[in-house]
């Protein structure tokens, strides 16, 4: 089997079907899918891992298949802020080539995307339109929510009738990619070998390759791809796979709340405007993290799905990791069935993570107990390294970072690998820091950005 495209992107996830979508409207792309149209357990066995460090559960948080993680998604959307993209002279390896006004001319676009209309994320003024009362919010703790779109926006599901219609659209499913062929020179890519479980291999040639594959599979491919230059394709800097990040979530555990009915708008969902679905949660303020030196960081109120209506609820603390090149993805020596290195995943916080936890948390409580929403039974100090487990939130980011040369990270700032001319990098794996926020609306604002500025490319070369 042999192809010749002129775009080819490896992942139908949602990142890889909205990057196929606009690319379609100036060129042919073909979409290499590992997957089914449907979760297959041949399938998913082709991700199973080694892990070390903080346990993490390589399989469970990944959906090889049509639509990828949407079918997984909770529904999360919140947005960055602004001093998210700066350099933190406390964080190694943070600021990102550009500022948030590279991306909020998408806003708009991935708000109608996502279900959510438009992308209003104001607290103080979604609180005055759905009633709820504000008691956290001053120049230390500053209120912020989450949105949910309605419906969640399940990918695999809305756009399979339209690509399936798509004369520039072809899909491969069940299309693994086994390697990445590169030219005498070692400046472009030529080529994806690849292979399928029922035995079949075959070729595919491009012009433009993007890998939109995740944060584990992204650099698991560039690592095994090391057939021409050692220690895989991207990685001249020995970056790919490094800064492993996700958003670590622990309970607060000293903290109790009392005043069940002040916060109980804030524990699960509520309803604004009618039908906008959002829930609250508080963080510190911009001035607040330089003065104690943190990460982003948010506090939210919930109840475990075990726990019932009448108990008291938790507060969590949902938390930013911090650039950590010994956080990582490697490869194991054990091979899959299609002669694919798996990964070993080395998942590691750091002293800047423990600190965030317990500044952030102790500064939180103490807004809690001011407004008598709740109470500390014992210092925050004694908690940190307590048996209170570090839990995860299915984000894989960092892997392939962005930055402005190729010693601090695998990818300019537009997507492209640093090392070759024609391949390029979408998805959480690029994030040079994460934030507080989940990923999926900055994502797919990255998204957007980046078919802009392929389409130009693509009209220039035709010309």
């Amino acid at each position: 089997m042999q192809w010749a495209v002129p775009v080819v992107i490896v992942g139908a996830g949602p990142v890889g079907m909205i990057l196929a979508r606009e690319l379609a409207r100036v060129s042919q792309v073909l979409i290499l899918e590992a997957g089914g149209v449907e979760t297959e357990p041949e399938n998913d066995a082709l991700l199973t891992g080694e892990c070390s460090g903080l346990p993490y559960p390589i399989t469970e948080t990944r959906a090889r298949q049509f639509g990828g993680s949407s079918g997984l998604w909770a529904g999360y959307c919140a947005q960055f802020d602004a001093h998210d993209f700066a350099v933190r002279d406390w964080v190694p390896l943070s600021g990102w080539p550009f500022g948030i006004g590279a991306i909020e001319q998408y806003y708009d676009r991935v708000a109608e995307l996502l279900n959510l209309d438009t992308p209003d994320f104001d607290a103080r003024d979604i609180a005055r339109r759905s009633g709820v009362a504000l008691p956290f919010d001053n120049e230390v703790v500053i209120p912020t929510v989450w949105r949910f779109g309605t419906p969640t926006q399940r990918f695999g599901e809305s756009l399979r009738s339209e690509f399936e219609a798509s004369s520039n659209i072809t899909t491969l499913t069940n299309a693994c990619v086994a390697d990445i062929r590169i030219d005498a020179d070692h400046s472009g890519a030529t080529e994806l070998v690849i292979r399928t479980l029922s035995g079949r291999e075959g070729r595919v040639s491009a012009e433009l390759f993007i890998l939109a594959c995740g944060g584990i599979e992204t650099p698991r491919l560039l690592l095994n791809a090391d057939s021409q230059v050692c220690h895989g394709l991207g990685n001249s800097s020995g970056m790919v796979g490094r800064c492993f990040m996700e958003h670590p979530h622990r309970r607060i555990t000293p903290l109790l709340i009392e005043d069940r009915d002040l916060l109980e708008s804030w524990t699960g969902r509520t309803i604004y405007d009618g039908d906008k679905l959002f829930t609250f949660c508080i963080g510190l303020s911009r001035q607040a993290q330089e003065s104690a030196r943190v990460m982003n960081a948010r506090a939210h109120i919930y109840r475990t799905p075990q726990m019932t209506k009448d108990e008291t609820p938790r507060v969590g603390l949902f938390m930013e990791q911090s650039p950590n090149p010994k956080s990582r993805v490697r490869l194991s020596n054990s091979t899959d069935l299609l002669g694919m290195r798996r990964v070993r995943l080395d998942w590691h916080l750091n002293d800047l993570d423990w600190k965030t936890y317990e500044r952030t948390a102790s500064l939180i409580a103490t807004e809690f107990e001011r407004v008598g929403a709740g109470r500390m039974r014992a210092p925050i100090e004694q908690s940190v390294h307590g048996h209170e487990p570090v839990l995860y939130s299915n984000h894989h980011l960092g892997t392939t970072r962005m930055a402005k040369d190729r010693d601090s990270g695998v990818v300019d700032r537009d997507c492209r690998v640093h090392d070759l001319s024609n391949l390029y990098v979408i998805g959480g794996s690029i994030f040079p820091t994460v934030s507080w926020a989940n990923p999926t609306f900055t994502l797919m604002a990255l998204t957007f950005r980046l078919a802009d500025h392929l389409k130009s490319e693509i009209c220039l070369t035709s010309r």
